[in-house]
């Protein structure tokens, strides 16, 4: 995109389109700049060179700097080397750094009507920074994450999402090995999303009929290309109605791609300017549009309420994560305040306490049963710890007190599950999935706002 096309006309397009709800936003943070230990370099490069210190592995004479493929490559020469093992090792560094999130991500956070966020790196700093500017720091972000061996999807389509939205198309730190860290892992998830059964569908859609606006995506030439035509799912010179930004410094610099996508995509733009550039005056214009919504500085964000009070609390398995989030949506779209823990916090004294002032403080409480649920391995997760307190408080109200609400979300057989005793004694629902049913709905309503009035009065 030339200089002189770089002006008014592209931006106000640019947040019409934005106000309209149009636009997808694709970033890979890996390229962008964070500050640590008072210096600031790229997330990649700072990820590289702490690897490479606990792995003993030699950076000089690269030429550049650090990269996080040049470690990986030479660890994978050493004798005995594993690349499962580096999993493990990456994240443990990542979690050693403990970085926040960039300014340009913060920035982009404040262009309220961003709904949908798909990244290409595998650090959870965008989720975060959007929890900082949007709730004040609360995890209420919505997260999905892809794996090869583990299909996802948005649990609604894009115009009905009722949260903050981000997608990990190539898998999410952990320490196994279902991200990508090298081309290798590219290739495996790459082939994956090609896979009919696999396929992120409602995902896909979105990418489809959306303009998209991708930041710091780095792409080699061949999977820029490949990305781009997935995305629209048609040739990239058919005609269409959606654009793609593309904001690299580095965009116009690589001539095959420039040269591609001149001639065969021409709805795609190259804007040659610094990602944390752009979406600082992303965020200002916007402001300025809207002065009204423009939201305050993270430093004057109110403390978050509790965490479940006078909400409904919704307890589950970890592997049930996706159907939890498509039950949540349903809920808050009918009014009902939903809370669940999204983080999924490790167990402990303080984890303890926040269960137990959770479940004292919620006004219904729903145990989401499953397979997982019933898995004779997952006898100590942390959802029983829930399960228990609400038995617990559940044995202090009168019998006909509504507040365990149970929902089962596949075929796992309902009253005869291994549950809490007074579990049983409440009507179950099957909402396969999480699918709620509008009769489902329509009571959790009347139960909700029944007991709320109740304790209004009080």
């Amino acid at each position: 995109m030339s200089d002189d096309l770089f002006d008014e006309f592209f931006w106000n397009d640019l947040l019409d389109y934005i106000d309209d709800r149009r636009v997808v936003v694709v970033i890979d943070s890996g390229l962008l700049p964070v500050a640590c230990d008072r210096q600031t370099q790229t997330f990649d490069a700072l990820v590289a060179s702490r690897l490479a210190a606990k792995l003993r592995i030699d950076l000089n004479g690269a030429g550049h700097a650090p990269r996080l493929v040049d470690v990986i490559s030479r660890y994978l020469m050493l004798p005995r080397s594993r690349k499962e093992d580096l999993y493990v090792r990456i994240a443990q560094v990542i979690k050693d750094m403990q970085v926040e999130p960039p300014q340009a991500m913060l920035d982009l956070a404040a262009v309220s009507p961003l709904n949908l966020f798909v990244t290409l790196s595998f650090d959870a700093m965008l989720e975060r920074a959007i929890d900082l500017v949007r709730h004040g720091g609360d995890a209420r972000t919505e997260v999905v994450t892809f794996a090869p061996n583990r299909a996802t999807d948005l649990p609604t389509p894009l115009e009905r999402l009722a949260a903050p939205t981000v997608f990990h198309l190539l898998g999410r730190q952990s320490s196994a090995p279902e991200w990508v860290i090298c081309d290798e892992d590219r290739l495996e998830f790459l082939h994956a999303l090609q896979d009919d059964a696999r396929k992120p569908k409602l995902l896909f859609d979105a990418l489809r009929d959306s303009h998209l606006l991708l930041l710091g995506c780095r792409l080699p030439d061949w999977l820029a290309r490949f990305f781009l035509r997935a995305a629209k799912n048609a040739p990239l010179s058919s005609r269409r109605v959606t654009l793609e930004y593309l904001v690299e410094p580095m965009a116009t610099g690589d001539a095959e791609l420039a040269t591609f996508l001149a001639d065969f995509s021409p709805n795609t733009r190259l804007v040659a300017l610094d990602p944390s550039v752009f979406c600082a005056e992303l965020r200002k214009r916007w402001g300025e549009r809207h002065p009204e919504g423009n939201p305050v500085r993270l430093d004057e964000v109110p403390p978050p309420k509790a965490d479940a009070d006078g909400a409904v609390f919704l307890s589950y398995s970890s592997q049930d994560a996706v159907a939890v989030r498509r039950l949540a949506q349903s809920l808050d779209a009918a009014g009902i305040d939903v809370w669940f823990d999204r983080e999924q916090l490790q167990a402990g004294a303080e984890w303890d306490r926040r269960i137990r002032r959770g479940v004292d403080a919620s006004i219904l409480f729903i145990p989401v049963i499953s397979r997982a649920t019933q898995d004779e391995t997952r006898r100590r997760d942390y959802f029983w710890s829930e399960w228990n307190a609400a038995d617990d408080r559940a044995s202090g109200m009168a019998p006909d007190e509504p507040f365990i609400v149970p929902v089962v979300i596949d075929d796992t057989p309902p009253y005869t599950s291994v549950v809490p005793d007074r579990f049983r004694k409440a009507q179950w629902t099957v909402l396969q999935d999480g699918e709620a049913s509008a009769a489902f709905i329509d009571r959790m309503r009347e139960m909700y706002r029944s007991i709320s009035a109740r304790a209004r009065r009080q």
